[in-house]
């Protein structure tokens, strides 16, 4: 039997063709056995009521039970924040590395400026982030993330490019050994946010991206792009953060619940309450969206109105959320 004629017969036993498909149904396959009309007539008024009220709630039930949400089977496994940090030291180093003298001048960012300005930013940033990860250590507050470099990078404003890239990799490597010395749960501030050291990790490996894109953008390179694990990892965490960014940002909406489908090799599907104190509801908006590209608008290198996604719902709401996604954003 053809897979045409496979459906045909399905729809014949379940009494759902229209009386002129019903007539070429039996001119094929002959008239439905007698002895099996009750329970096609079953099989038809299931199919015609009303499912049972539980049922949505048992079949999700089940499913949770056999894997977690988010995760297709299948799919990517992330790393720790920690290893994440590792690896986007490296890139960033490895870039580093492949530029030549005209390259360190060029301009790299709006308020940095050039390429050397910048590696002397995140020298001067590393060695902040040693401190906010020693529990001993006290740092005066420091709002603004760009002022509370300037020292260090008028400190170094006449070193050589290898000489930078040997001290940034040196005190870069100084936080990842100092973040994996303790419990990685526990609470650091730093600027005018407090997370655990997995959180701020993350936020740091958001960082070092978004300058490895800029300096790729600089320099005429192609925007680098994290491993799947990485992805995975920074994704995900990004889910998590939803509700405190748009509360950081006051923009949450209370009793409001956004899907996130990301696709991509790191892809996964997220439903986040859009308010810390709300609980996760029916979705009233759903984004469809590729993980690289949301994860560069969380990154503050990709605005949200030039995010290509599939919006369903409610598109004010999904604006708003957009919007947000960058509030932990530091440069």
């Amino acid at each position: 039997m053809t897979s045409y004629d496979d459906d045909l017969a399905a729809l014949h036993a379940l009494d759902a063709l229209e009386p002129d498909e019903q007539a070429d149904a039996e001119l094929r396959l002959g008239t439905f056995p007698a002895q099996l009309s009750d329970a096609a007539a079953a099989l038809a008024e299931l199919a015609a009521t009303t499912p049972p009220t539980d049922l949505r709630a048992d079949v999700l039930a089940t499913a949770r039970a056999r894997r977690a949400p988010g995760r297709p089977v299948d799919g990517i496994e992330g790393c720790t924040p920690h290893e994440a940090f590792v690896r986007t030291i490296s890139d960033l180093h490895g870039l580093l590395e492949s530029l030549n003298d005209a390259e360190w001048a060029a301009t790299a960012h709006p308020e940095h400026g050039s390429v050397h300005d910048l590696i002397a930013h995140l020298i001067g940033l590393e060695r902040l982030s040693c401190r906010w990860l020693d529990p001993d250590d006290s740092v005066p507050e420091m709002l603004d993330h760009v002022s509370s470099t300037l020292d260090v990078v008028a400190e170094l404003s006449s070193a050589r490019p290898d000489e930078l890239i040997a001290q940034w990799q040196t005190a870069a490597s100084a936080v990842a050994d100092a973040a994996a010395a303790g419990d990685r749960e526990r609470r650091i501030t730093f600027h005018d946010i407090t997370t655990s050291v997995d959180g701020f990790l993350s936020m740091r490996t958001f960082e070092l991206w978004a300058h490895a894109m800029d300096i790729a953008s600089a320099t005429g390179r192609p925007i680098p792009e994290l491993d799947p694990e990485r992805m995975t990892t920074m994704s995900a965490r990004l889910m998590a953060a939803v509700p405190m960014a748009l509360a950081y940002r006051r923009s949450t909406a209370l009793d409001r619940t956004a899907s996130f489908v990301l696709t991509g090799s790191s892809g996964g599907s997220y439903t986040v309450a859009l308010d810390p104190r709300s609980e996760v509801g029916e979705p009233d908006v759903t984004i469809v969206v590729d993980t690289i590209d949301l994860c560069r608008v969380a990154a503050r290198r990709l605005l949200p109105r030039d995010l290509s996604a599939t919006i369903i719902g409610d598109r004010d709401l999904a604006d708003l959320v957009l919007a947000g996604l960058d509030a932990f954003a530091r440069d």
